[in-house]
Protein backbone atom coordinates (compact mmCIF):
# COMPACT_ATOMS: atom_id res chain seq x y z
CA UNK A 1 0.00 0.00 0.00
CA UNK A 2 1.17 3.41 -0.93
CA UNK A 3 2.53 5.52 2.25
CA UNK A 4 0.81 8.81 3.48
CA UNK A 5 3.13 11.60 3.75
CA UNK A 6 3.07 13.31 6.76
CA UNK A 7 5.58 15.92 6.89
CA UNK A 8 8.01 16.56 4.03
CA UNK A 9 11.76 18.85 4.74
CA UNK A 10 14.78 19.62 1.90
CA UNK A 11 17.21 16.83 2.05
CA UNK A 12 21.21 17.34 0.65
CA UNK A 13 21.14 19.27 -2.47
CA UNK A 14 17.70 20.03 -4.15
CA UNK A 15 16.09 16.67 -2.81
CA UNK A 16 13.15 16.50 -0.46
CA UNK A 17 12.32 13.77 2.23
CA UNK A 18 9.47 12.70 3.17
CA UNK A 19 8.15 10.65 6.07
CA UNK A 20 5.43 8.47 5.60
CA UNK A 21 2.99 7.14 8.09
CA UNK A 22 4.53 3.44 7.88
CA UNK A 23 7.43 4.95 9.89
CA UNK A 24 9.83 5.07 6.64
CA UNK A 25 11.21 8.16 4.56
CA UNK A 26 11.59 8.59 0.73
CA UNK A 27 13.25 10.61 -1.19
CA UNK A 28 12.58 12.79 -4.11
CA UNK A 29 15.35 13.58 -6.32
CA UNK A 30 15.88 15.27 -9.93
CA UNK A 31 12.94 16.14 -12.23
CA UNK A 32 11.96 19.32 -11.14
CA UNK A 33 11.30 21.54 -7.98
CA UNK A 34 6.97 21.06 -8.52
CA UNK A 35 7.27 17.68 -8.94
CA UNK A 36 9.71 17.34 -5.82
CA UNK A 37 7.57 19.39 -3.67
CA UNK A 38 4.23 17.48 -4.69
CA UNK A 39 3.53 21.34 -5.64
CA UNK A 40 2.31 21.57 -9.41
CA UNK A 41 1.85 25.50 -9.26
CA UNK A 42 5.00 26.31 -7.20
CA UNK A 43 2.77 27.99 -4.31
CA UNK A 44 5.02 29.87 -2.05
CA UNK A 45 4.90 28.20 1.43
CA UNK A 46 2.42 30.60 4.03
CA UNK A 47 -0.52 30.41 5.61
CA UNK A 48 -2.69 29.88 2.68
CA UNK A 49 -1.11 26.54 2.01
CA UNK A 50 -0.77 25.28 5.69
CA UNK A 51 -4.52 25.36 5.67
CA UNK A 52 -4.43 23.64 2.22
CA UNK A 53 -2.85 20.73 3.19
CA UNK A 54 0.69 21.75 3.02
CA UNK A 55 3.05 19.19 5.04
CA UNK A 56 6.55 21.07 4.92
CA UNK A 57 8.96 23.89 2.71
CA UNK A 58 11.79 23.91 0.94
CA UNK A 59 12.77 27.50 2.36
CA UNK A 60 10.12 28.93 0.01
CA UNK A 61 8.09 27.04 -1.91
CA UNK A 62 5.36 24.45 -0.48
CA UNK A 63 5.74 20.81 0.11
CA UNK A 64 2.52 18.15 0.08
CA UNK A 65 1.81 15.16 0.36
CA UNK A 66 0.44 14.27 -2.85
CA UNK A 67 0.15 16.39 -6.48
CA UNK A 68 -3.27 16.44 -6.01
CA UNK A 69 -3.44 18.07 -2.85
CA UNK A 70 -0.71 20.56 -4.76
CA UNK A 71 -3.53 21.20 -7.75
CA UNK A 72 -6.38 21.70 -5.69
CA UNK A 73 -4.34 24.17 -3.16
CA UNK A 74 -3.29 26.08 -6.80
CA UNK A 75 -6.86 25.58 -7.48
CA UNK A 76 -8.42 26.87 -4.61
CA UNK A 77 -6.25 29.74 -4.57
CA UNK A 78 -7.16 31.15 -8.05
CA UNK A 79 -11.14 30.96 -6.56
CA UNK A 80 -10.31 33.95 -3.76
CA UNK A 81 -11.64 37.63 -4.26
CA UNK A 82 -7.87 38.50 -4.77
CA UNK A 83 -7.58 36.78 -8.17
CA UNK A 84 -11.35 36.52 -9.06
CA UNK A 85 -11.66 40.19 -9.10
CA UNK A 86 -9.14 40.35 -12.13
CA UNK A 87 -8.58 39.89 -15.84
CA UNK A 88 -6.59 36.55 -16.50
CA UNK A 89 -3.64 38.93 -17.19
CA UNK A 90 -3.75 40.47 -13.96
CA UNK A 91 -3.94 37.30 -12.54
CA UNK A 92 -0.96 36.10 -14.20
CA UNK A 93 0.92 39.49 -13.07
CA UNK A 94 -0.08 38.35 -9.72
CA UNK A 95 0.81 34.51 -9.31
CA UNK A 96 3.87 35.19 -11.61
CA UNK A 97 5.21 38.48 -10.80
CA UNK A 98 7.48 40.02 -13.74
CA UNK A 99 10.54 40.70 -11.66
CA UNK A 100 11.19 37.07 -11.65
CA UNK A 101 9.05 35.85 -15.02
CA UNK A 102 8.69 36.52 -18.29
CA UNK A 103 5.01 37.60 -18.23
CA UNK A 104 3.92 37.56 -21.94
CA UNK A 105 5.29 34.30 -22.37
CA UNK A 106 3.53 33.16 -19.61
CA UNK A 107 0.16 34.52 -20.91
CA UNK A 108 0.58 33.43 -24.38
CA UNK A 109 1.17 29.75 -23.13
CA UNK A 110 -2.04 30.08 -21.34
CA UNK A 111 -3.86 31.37 -24.25
CA UNK A 112 -2.40 29.03 -26.69
CA UNK A 113 -3.32 25.87 -24.65
CA UNK A 114 -6.84 27.32 -23.21
CA UNK A 115 -8.38 29.06 -25.85
CA UNK A 116 -8.73 31.93 -23.38
CA UNK A 117 -8.10 35.83 -24.39
CA UNK A 118 -5.68 37.59 -21.55
CA UNK A 119 -8.70 39.98 -20.80
CA UNK A 120 -11.33 37.46 -19.85
CA UNK A 121 -12.67 37.94 -16.17
CA UNK A 122 -11.66 35.42 -14.05
CA UNK A 123 -15.01 35.71 -12.20
CA UNK A 124 -16.34 34.79 -15.66
CA UNK A 125 -14.87 31.28 -15.85
CA UNK A 126 -17.00 28.26 -14.78
CA UNK A 127 -15.67 25.69 -12.38
CA UNK A 128 -14.16 23.59 -15.52
CA UNK A 129 -12.52 26.62 -16.79
CA UNK A 130 -11.11 27.59 -14.03
CA UNK A 131 -9.56 24.10 -13.69
CA UNK A 132 -8.55 24.20 -17.48
CA UNK A 133 -6.61 27.29 -16.58
CA UNK A 134 -5.03 26.10 -13.58
CA UNK A 135 -3.89 23.06 -15.41
CA UNK A 136 -2.24 25.14 -18.45
CA UNK A 137 -0.93 26.75 -15.03
CA UNK A 138 0.94 23.96 -13.77
CA UNK A 139 1.81 22.68 -17.65
CA UNK A 140 3.75 26.16 -17.85
CA UNK A 141 5.32 26.07 -14.45
CA UNK A 142 6.92 22.52 -15.30
CA UNK A 143 6.34 19.24 -13.56
CA UNK A 144 8.82 16.96 -14.63
CA UNK A 145 9.06 13.72 -13.34
CA UNK A 146 12.24 12.09 -11.28
CA UNK A 147 13.05 9.20 -9.11
CA UNK A 148 11.78 8.33 -5.49
CA UNK A 149 13.22 5.88 -3.29
CA UNK A 150 13.17 4.55 0.16
CA UNK A 151 15.64 5.48 2.47
CA UNK A 152 17.68 2.80 3.68
CA UNK A 153 17.36 2.90 7.72
CA UNK A 154 21.41 3.47 7.93
CA UNK A 155 22.19 5.98 5.64
CA UNK A 156 23.81 8.60 7.19
CA UNK A 157 24.42 12.68 6.87
CA UNK A 158 26.06 15.52 8.39
CA UNK A 159 24.17 18.14 10.30
CA UNK A 160 25.48 21.59 9.21
CA UNK A 161 24.30 24.66 10.70
CA UNK A 162 23.64 28.28 9.23
CA UNK A 163 25.91 29.78 11.62
CA UNK A 164 25.99 30.78 15.48
CA UNK A 165 23.87 33.60 15.04
CA UNK A 166 20.05 32.97 15.26
CA UNK A 167 20.44 28.81 15.40
CA UNK A 168 18.61 27.10 17.96
CA UNK A 169 20.54 25.39 20.81
CA UNK A 170 19.92 21.90 20.21
CA UNK A 171 20.50 22.17 16.58
CA UNK A 172 24.13 24.21 17.59
CA UNK A 173 24.34 20.97 19.44
CA UNK A 174 24.06 18.49 16.71
CA UNK A 175 26.95 20.66 14.53
CA UNK A 176 28.68 18.45 12.76
CA UNK A 177 27.49 14.92 14.06
CA UNK A 178 26.92 12.19 12.08
CA UNK A 179 23.32 10.91 12.11
CA UNK A 180 20.54 9.14 10.29
CA UNK A 181 17.60 10.13 8.31
CA UNK A 182 15.02 8.41 10.79
CA UNK A 183 16.94 10.36 13.89
CA UNK A 184 15.21 13.13 14.98
CA UNK A 185 15.17 16.61 14.80
CA UNK A 186 15.74 16.46 11.04
CA UNK A 187 17.75 19.53 9.93
CA UNK A 188 14.77 22.22 7.80
CA UNK A 189 12.18 19.92 9.63
CA UNK A 190 11.26 22.45 11.88
CA UNK A 191 9.86 25.70 10.22
CA UNK A 192 12.60 28.47 10.43
CA UNK A 193 15.14 25.73 10.66
CA UNK A 194 18.22 27.13 8.49
CA UNK A 195 20.22 24.37 9.06
CA UNK A 196 21.00 22.04 5.82
CA UNK A 197 22.39 18.38 5.80
CA UNK A 198 25.55 17.17 3.83
CA UNK A 199 26.79 13.84 2.71
CA UNK A 200 29.15 11.87 4.18
CA UNK A 201 32.37 10.77 2.14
Amino acid sequence: MKPTYISAFSGIGTTRMYVGNDGNIYEFSGGSRAWRNNNPGNLEYGKFTRVNGAIGTDGRFAIFPDTATGFNAMAGLLSTNAYQKLTIAGAINRYAPPNENNVENYLKSIERQTGFPRSTLMHNLSKDNLLKLAKAMTKHEGNISGKKRLVPKNEKYIWVTAGKDKVRPEHEALAGKIRTWYDTPRPREEYGCRCHAESVD
